[in-house]
This record gives structure tokens, sequence and C-alpha cells, in this order.
């Protein structure tokens, strides 16, 4: 049987287990479509780890809000004791977004992109209703403006954003 294909070279001698080449001998280097260049170079297993750390701007974005709940309850407890349970309740209304924020808070350690957006929405809404109540000199709208304000800069970092895309294992 002649060579059929030229371009390629002609089998070696069989080996001890009846494969070509010798047993331990270097198999030469074949690419796979698996094995392509990728943005951590050819081998995937040289990749850097993921960050294992919440990183420090999400941890004070947390901070943030339950920071700003707390104030918001005591100075509605405040304002209840002096004007009563209407009063209370318009000065705890103005941070309503905040207790939210609050809940999402809770999530920040597991959840995905889907919670940095839904917490970034709404601490815009809360911006907004921190604006109407201090303008209407609600005790605590100030509170509801500046904690939404810092929300939505920490949240939007690069750090926080590359916290949240980070790969995940399932069940985790």
């Amino acid at each position: 049987m002649p060579n059929d294909y030229p371009h390629q070279a002609p089998p070696a001698a069989s080996g001890p287990h009846g494969g070509p080449g010798q047993h331990g001998a270097p198999v030469p280097y074949i690419p796979s479509p698996y094995n392509g260049p990728g943005p951590h170079g050819g081998n995937p297993q040289f990749a850097p780890e993921p960050s294992l750390s919440m990183p420090s701007s999400l941890r004070t974005a947390r901070t943030t809000t339950y920071v700003m709940v707390g104030l918001a309850l005591l100075a509605s407890v405040a304002v209840g004791v002096t004007e009563g349970a209407r009063g209370a309740g318009a000065a705890f209304g103005g941070n309503i977004f905040g207790v939210a924020l609050l809940v999402l808070a809770c999530f920040y350690g597991r959840a995905g992109r889907g919670l940095r957006v839904a917490s970034i929405v709404i601490a815009s809404v809360q911006i907004l209703l921190g604006l109407s109540a201090t303008m209407r000199g609600n005790i605590g709208g100030p509170i509801a403006l500046v904690g939404a304000v810092v929300m939505v800069v920490l949240l939007s970092q690069a750090s926080t954003g590359a916290w949240f895309r980070r790969p995940r294992t399932p069940g985790a």
C-alpha cells in the first residue's frame, strides 16, 4: 500500500502496546478548538481566580443601607414622640424605598446582576422621594437623599460590577 496521502508522514513502527511510537515517547501538540487563545492566553488553567471576598465599595453600600434605614427609623420614632403617629409615618414614608434597599442588601453576597440593577433603580427612585421630602421640610428627607446618592455611586463602581458578574457554582 503506497502512501495514499502524501502530506502525511508514513506510519511509525508498532510499539510494545500495538500503537505507533514508543511507550513514554512525547506526543506532538495538536491544538483543539477548546484550547484556543482566550482572554488569559492559550491555557485557561492559568486564568486568574475570581475574587472570593466582597469588594469594599459593596460592603460600604450595604452598611450605608443599614445606617440609612436605622437613622430613618430613629427619626420617625423621635417625630412620633413629639408629633404623634401621623408625623412618624410621614418621617418614615420618605425612606420606604430604603427598606426595599435593605432587603436587597441582605442578598449582595449571593445574587447576580439583576440585584445590582434593581438596587440602582430603587436608589434612584429613593433620590427623587428624598428630594421631595426635603423640599417639604420632612426630617427623613435628607437621610433618604444622602443615603440613596451614596448607594448609586457605590453600586456603579467597576469593582462592584465585577463582583455581581463573577462566576458562581450552582446552588451557591
